[in-house]
């Protein structure tokens, strides 16, 4: 297909549904040239100052994200076997750092730690359950906090980026796919230049606030919350034999 006038579909998603995974699956069957997939393209080497982070990240994506998001495998092996050139919206997961203000970075840092230690907390008074809750809310509200900051930034933001990175591989022509969020999908057509076709927007086949969302969330959010409480209790175990005073 490349050498044609670029065809562009950004195919917004619910990061967990099953039913947008199949969407972009027929999306990629039809043909693809050049695939943009929200996500890292290389794992992150944290450095000292930057740990919390990186303990954020664990909890969040290895805790969460590998038990509860769709596995987008299958979509990279449809675009390599359509010789298709693949990109990801972040080098590494500390793009999101980086790209965030100090201030923003410094009211992550404090969120965390914070409830972090008001997780352990709770923990060591008895109410593990609890704790382990508090845990994942510690690295969600940082992270999120971030995220949102990152994408929304009038200049440089997250969804200007993504523009970016559509606007550079339409040049060739082809057919462009970019699957990414919801919100950054209904945000992307923004920062596109005139000159361009006009975006195939594609909306996720149902919110994440509904029914068929939660009967897919079920089973891999209790492996999530499961895995979480095992680790959680290691953690309490770990700080009970380092005596570290929460209580």
């Amino acid at each position: 297909m490349s050498g044609t006038e670029a065809e562009i579909i950004i195919k917004g998603e619910v990061h967990t549904s099953k039913a947008d995974l199949n969407e972009e699956r027929e999306i990629l069957v039809e043909g693809v040239d050049y695939l943009i997939l929200e996500g890292q393209a290389e794992e992150a080497d944290y450095s000292l100052t930057q740990q919390w982070y990186g303990w954020i990240m664990l909890i969040f994506q290895y805790l969460f994200a590998r038990q509860v998001y769709a596995d987008k495998t299958i979509l990279k092996d449809l675009a390599d076997a359509q010789e298709a050139d693949i990109k990801y919206t972040r080098e590494t997961d500390l793009d999101v750092l980086h790209n965030s203000h100090l201030l923003v970075q410094i009211l992550a840092v404090v969120l965390f730690f914070v409830l972090l230690n008001y997780s352990l907390y709770v923990g060591m008074d008895g109410r593990v359950l609890q704790g382990a809750g508090w845990l994942f809310v510690s690295s969600l509200l940082p992270l999120l906090t971030l995220r949102i900051h990152e994408s929304r930034r009038s200049e440089g933001g997250r969804d200007e980026m993504i523009a970016q990175q559509i606007t550079e591989a339409s040049r060739e022509g082809g057919r462009v796919v970019a699957v990414v969020g919801d919100e950054h999908a209904k945000n992307i057509p923004d920062y596109l230049p005139d000159n361009l076709p006009e975006p195939d927007v594609r909306p996720p086949q149902y919110p994440f606030l509904s029914l068929p969302s939660f009967k897919e969330l079920f089973y891999p959010g209790f492996v999530f919350f499961s895995v979480l409480y095992v680790f959680y209790t290691a953690l309490l175990i770990y700080v009970q034999i380092l005596h570290i005073p929460f209580a």
